[in-house]
């Protein structure tokens, strides 16, 4: 019985100490000083002496959101990116190509078939595809594989 009074008597004093000290030596709720106020006050974006016209040039200058980048005042736009191959589909006995064509979609086109760029499908096989791009360049790529240039 006098261990459990002595513990009692350890931990009674051992919160009397802790709490005097931080009584005497902690820092109390008025020693903190309190932040100041923002130099200027909070507006919602929309008033009057908003420059629209430079918020239109800085957004286009961005292009957020996956946007397309403007276009340079100072020559044409670049060319779309050419046709890409991105699989191989079969119908009976016929091969065709599956073509990314940039704008539009997919489109099918079998060996012989025009491409909206100017080049044209030479052969589709199993998983094999020859064209030739617009600039008369011999392409070819195996799914999964990937070739370019003249083989």
């Amino acid at each position: 019985m006098k261990i459990h009074l002595r513990n009692a008597v350890l931990i009674i004093l051992a919160l009397l100490l802790g709490g005097l000290s931080s009584y005497w030596f902690g820092a109390s709720p008025a020693a903190v000083l309190a932040p100041e106020p923002p130099a200027q006050a909070w507006r919602d974006g929309w008033s009057a002496d908003d420059d629209l016209l430079a918020a239109s040039v800085a957004w286009q200058e961005r292009a957020p959101w996956g946007a397309p980048p403007a276009v340079a005042a100072e020559g044409a736009p670049a060319p779309p990116p050419p046709s890409v191959p991105v699989g191989v589909s079969k119908e009976g006995r016929n091969y065709t190509a599956i073509f990314q064509v940039n704008g539009s979609g997919v489109i099918r086109l079998g060996a012989g078939g025009r491409l909206p760029d100017g080049g044209h499908v030479l052969q589709v096989s199993g998983r094999r595809v020859v064209w030739l791009d617009a600039d008369g360049e011999r392409r070819q790529r195996e799914i999964f594989n990937e070739f370019q240039g003249g083989q």
